[in-house]
This record gives C-alpha cells, sequence and structure tokens, in this order.
C-alpha cells in the first residue's frame, strides 16, 4: 500500500468515527472537515457549518477536554466569552461546541474587549483540577529536541545567558492571579456578532500578576492596540510591583521569540522581526521598571 493510499484510509476512519459519534448524538449536519490531531493533542475533531465536535482517542485527549470542559465553565461564571458548550461527556471523551467565525480582530473596541476579558480572569481562585499538559516524550527525544532548540536559537542569535537569567527569576515571581495560559491575540477573536471570544481553555492555572496582558501585549500585531493594553498594564502596576512586572514583561517578550524560532507552526500570524522588535521594546521597558535582571 503506498503512503498516500494508507493516509487516505487512515483519514477515512478518522470521518467514520467521528460521523459515528455525531450520529449517536442526533447531528445530522454533514461535516466540512475533519483533522487528526491524535499526535500532539490526542483527539480528533470534526467542523461543521455550526458546530465542532472533539473526539478523545488517548487518555491524554480525555484529560485536555475535561480541562477545556472544566475551563470553559468557569470562564462563563465570570461572563467571559467563551465557545457555547452544546454537549459534553463529563469524563471528557467528547466534546460538541458551537464554532466560532471569527472576523477580523484589531482596533479600540476589540482592544478594550480583550483586556476586559484578561482582567476578569486575573482574581483568585483558579478553577479546581489540574491544567492539561502533553504527555512526556522519551527520554532520548527530548535529549535531541533540546540539543536541536539550542542549535536554533544560538542560529537566530537568542542570547542563552539571557534566556536562562530570565527564566530563572520569572519562575520565583509569585503566583498572584489566574492566568488563562495562552492568552495570545490569535485566542481572543471576535466572532460574527461582534463579541470577544476567548479560545483554548485548557491551561488556566495561577500565575505571575499582568501575565494575561502581558502576553496578548507581546502578540497584538497593531501598535496602537499594543499601546493601549501596555497602559491597561502600567495603570494597574503599582510602584512596588514594577521590578516584578518589568521582569515578566522581559520574560513573556524573550519567551514568545523562543516559541516563534522552535514551534514556527503556532498558526498565530507572527514573524521573527516581530517577536524580535517586541523583545526590544520589552527589554527597555523592563529597565525603566528596574527588573533586576539585565537585558
Amino acid at each position: 500500500m503506498s503512503s498516500s493510499s494508507g493516509a487516505s484510509a487512515a483519514e477515512g476512519a478518522v470521518r467514520e468515527r467521528v460521523t459515528a459519534l455525531l450520529t449517536e448524538l442526533g447531528v445530522d449536519q454533514p461535516l466540512t472537515g475533519v483533522t487528526d490531531l491524535s499526535a500532539p493533542l490526542g483527539l480528533v475533531q470534526g467542523v461543521l457549518a455550526d458546530r465542532v465536535v472533539d473526539l478523545a482517542v488517548t487518555e491524554s485527549g480525555r484529560r485536555r477536554l475535561r480541562a477545556e470542559l472544566r475551563g470553559r465553565r468557569w470562564a462563563e461564571e465570570r461572563q467571559i466569552g467563551v465557545p457555547a458548550v452544546l454537549a459534553a461527556a463529563e469524563d471528557g471523551r467528547w466534546l460538541l461546541s458551537r464554532r466560532v467565525h471569527p472576523v477580523p480582530t484589531g482596533g479600540p473596541r476589540w482592544t478594550e474587549a480583550a483586556v476586559d476579558a484578561a482582567v476578569r480572569i486575573a482574581p483568585l481562585p483558579a478553577p479546581p483540577g489540574s491544567p492539561w499538559q502533553p504527555p512526556a516524550r522519551p527520554a532520548l527525544r527530548r535529549a535531541r529536541a533540546s540539543v536541536g532548540d539550542t542549535g536554533r536559537l544560538l542560529r537566530a542569535g537568542v542570547r542563552l545567558g539571557e534566556l536562562r537569567a530570565v527564566r530563572a527569576a520569572a519562575a520565583q515571581l509569585p503566583l498572584s492571579e489566574v492566568t488563562h495560559g495562552d492568552f495570545r491575540a490569535a485566542n481572543a477573536v471576535l466572532d460574527d456578532e461582534g463579541r470577544v471570544v476567548v479560545l483554548e481553555w485548557t491551561g488556566v492555572r495561577p500565575g505571575p500578576r499582568h501575565r494575561d496582558l502581558l502576553t496578548l501585549w507581546a502578540s497584538t500585531p497593531d501598535e496602537e492596540d499594543r499601546a493601549q493594553v501596555a497602559q491597561v498594564v502600567l495603570d494597574r502596576t503599582a510602584g512596588w510591583e514594577e521590578p516584578d512586572v518589568g521582569l515578566l514583561w522581559h520574560a513573556v517578550a524573550l519567551e514568545q521569540l523562543v516559541a516563534q524560532i522552535t514551534r514556527a507552526d503556532r498558526g498565530d500570524g507572527l514573524d521573527l522581526p516581530f517577536c524580535r522588535a517586541r523583545l526590544a521594546e520589552a527589554r527597555d521597558t523592563a529597565a525603566e521598571l528596574g527588573s533586576p535582571v539585565a537585558g
């Protein structure tokens, strides 16, 4: 059997499995697409005209869907827009959601709504339960990946000493707020009714102050929108907090650059020049705020 025919057979099997679940749920809309995400996420996803169904195919996928469901319900209690849950298996085997049809984001209205969502997320306590983590790779594969990532970072001009120092210092910051876990601009989308809907709720956990706002700042494409987010951060930072916030500002921008170099498939539309520019700005801001780690 050729590789192409094998791939087609595998895709057909995935489609049949998703179709069987939809039939069991009484959903008679045709599938417009099926994606096999079993390797990275432990699930397969079917897309319909106005719905999305996620089906766990590994234990990791089941834990991921449980974390997603838990995070969305917690967010709804805080009046944060999330993809509507239409039906779900409480044990995490499957999740049926309203499909979000995003429209172009950006501008003062989007920025204000995204900032408001981050502010609503922040107050402790975090939801019960553990955030989802992908399964650990075998030790040899981890070692090879680490060597490969280090080489890519060096070739891209990342200062490894700076990276180690910033990571070590940021890891000691107080976990004084709740963080969404991945509050990039790409995960705060406008739906077709003009409401901000926050995606990806598997990583909610306690985190350092302003992590979500700074992640939003680092990943927002428009300069005026970024300036609006930055001003909110500064306005909400007391003088005694400035060194910690400066350090985190530096850390978030640095980690974004690292992720862009080592995981260029993140789908957020950012590129290396953009990430380098944000790091340069973050270094300057960190110095102005008195960060204990020099850039």
